[in-house]
């Protein structure tokens, strides 16, 4: 029988999220899913530091969860990835390649030679002589070093994506995120709460229209929380996870701290974010952000929606299931929201 599943990966610097699946209309159907500790020292900003290490834990991986699927594809997230927006001339695709190049080369502090050029509609002028492109730039030494690890992996490579483009192809006409009807036409932020940086991601109309990296993270809670109760690094995260609850009132001194300074930090991040959005609605005065959804390992934090709702000033919602993602009744429970970059780039489109 023809077998279209794929394995998808998303590499961080703290866990590699693994996902079997395929894309069948307009559903991600999961078979299997697994985190794992990404090896110290191996993996840095999208750039895989050692090879060998990084391909050991996942062969294993696969091997151990029994995974079939012969093709891969890899999603990530640096900040040596280049996005702009464009408007240019509505044209004929080979001229279109032509003119793009010729914009890079002009206008982004590229070496062209050195990177993967690639770009996609986003939106066309009303009075069709221009049309609106998402320009990405990826670095050559990055996607060799993915296909040297699929080669690795003894997997057949289909794509390399970048987060804010996974992602957005979730977000599709007709959907329910936490069994709320998905409004398409609405503008959407999404944030991944990642460990070392924050991935904001600006979507209309199920594409990603903008994304910047916020070069912090749950780590920096950890940190804190460590040096705050004179804690291990390992001790501070679990204590973080386990403990930390923003909404709550906290009779013991103890509590009441571990929350301040968490807070703390959630408030500075929230601040960049407010900058991102600044500086997104300055070039784009027809388009207000309307919500906002987090997902990622620090989107685990209790409460974390509430105090970025009221720091911001608009609705916040922790992503915990979407009506096009199927899970297979084989996987245990899962937390969805920490998979749903290596879920989106399932979807070849």
């Amino acid at each position: 029988m023809f077998n279209n599943k794929v394995i998808s990966i998303d590499i961080g610097s703290k866990n590699i999220k693994i996902a079997e699946g395929k894309h069948v209309k307009n559903d991600v159907h999961i078979s299997n899913a697994v985190i794992l500790q990404t090896p110290k020292e191996s993996f840095y900003d999208g750039k895989i530091l050692d090879k060998h290490k990084i391909k050991e834990v996942i062969l294993d991986t696969i091997k151990r969860k029994k995974m079939k699927a012969k093709k891969v594809v890899f999603t990530i997230q640096s900040t040596s990835v280049v996005t702009r927006e464009m408007y240019l001339p509505d044209v004929k695709k080979e001229e279109l390649d032509s003119i793009v190049r010729f914009e890079v080369e002009q206008y982004l502090p590229i070496l062209l030679n050195d990177y993967v050029i690639q770009y996609k509609t986003l939106d066309k002028k009303s009075d069709n002589e221009k049309i609106k492109l998402q320009v990405i730039a990826l670095p050559k030494d990055i996607v060799k070093m993915y296909l040297e690890l699929a080669k690795e992996l003894k997997l057949k490579p289909l794509a390399l994506d970048i987060n804010s483009n996974a992602i957005s192809k979730l977000f599709s006409k007709g959907i329910k995120i936490n069994d709320e009807k998905y409004s398409f036409d609405k503008t959407v932020a999404l944030i991944d709460l990642g460990y070392d940086k924050l991935d904001v991601n600006i979507i209309k109309g199920g594409c990603s229209h903008f994304s910047r990296i916020i070069p912090k993270g749950g780590k920096d809670i950890d940190i804190t929380i460590a040096n705050s109760f004179n804690l291990e690094l390992n001790e501070a995260e679990e204590k973080k996870v386990n403990e930390v609850n923003l909404d709550e009132t906290n009779n013991n001194l103890s509590s009441g701290m571990l929350n301040e300074v968490t807070k703390r930090i959630i408030e500075e991040w929230t601040s960049e974010v407010s900058r991102v959005f600044q500086y997104y609605m300055s070039r784009n005065r027809e388009f207000r952000v309307d919500k906002i959804y987090l997902y990622g390992g620090s989107s685990q934090i209790q409460n974390i929606n509430n105090i970025i709702s009221n720091q911001l000033n608009m609705p916040v919602s922790i992503i915990k299931n979407m009506s096009n993602i199927k899970i297979g009744k084989t996987i245990d429970d899962i937390e969805i929201e920490r998979f749903l970059n290596a879920v989106g780039a399932i979807i070849r489109r």
